[in-house]
């Protein structure tokens, strides 16, 4: 017999409770720290509740680290979607190391253990790859594909080297960097 669609809706919402939580665990714990207790106890929901809706930890640490790349990534190809031409798109470039749209002190850090578990699971390096290429699609909708690559690398590098750093990063210097880049 089917599942009632109001019963499949609040499957899914527990699920969604359970993905935040394993993101909230892991900002806090590290993923090393992110076990299916920590995770029950930040979500508010009995054990058997998690592995009721997961069979397994890296099945909710992989749920979690997609949330996190969709959200980054969506945010990402918003601001550049905004672009118009070449200077709007390496303005949008520059907001994207600069501002906040992925480079918030939270994404930062999951994105710190994301690379850190990703070098040591070879299945979480398929996450990895799935964000550089949302990432390079969404440059490509201003530079080429080579460029694309590049500039993703470029954003990369620069905002850990802006979030690592005591000395502020210079919006005109990662300017130049962008525009020498992008220039055809």
């Amino acid at each position: 017999m089917a599942r009632p669609k109001k019963q499949e809706s609040a499957q899914v919402e527990i699920k969604e409770v359970i993905v935040d939580a394993a993101l909230e665990t892991i900002v806090q714990e590290g993923v090393r720290g992110a076990t299916a207790r920590r995770i029950a106890e930040q979500a508010n929901l009995s054990p058997g509740t998690i592995t009721y809706h997961f069979e397994s930890i890296d099945e909710i640490l992989s749920a979690a680290f997609k949330r996190m790349i969709k959200q980054i990534t969506e945010a990402f190809t918003a601001r550049l979607q905004e672009a118009t031409d070449d200077q709007s798109a390496r303005e949008a470039v520059v907001d994207l190391i600069c501002g906040d749209v992925w480079a918030t002190p939270r994404h930062m850090l999951l994105s710190f253990e994301l690379y850190a578990f990703a070098s040591r699971k070879p299945e979480y390096r398929k996450v990895m790859e799935e964000w550089m290429e949302r990432c390079q699609q969404a440059l490509q909708l201003h530079f080429e594909p080579k460029t694309a690559r590049a500039l993703d690398a470029v954003i990369e590098g620069c905002t850990i080297h802006k979030t690592l750093n005591s000395e502020p990063v210079d919006r005109q210097e990662i300017m130049d960097l962008i525009t020498l880049i992008t220039r055809k």
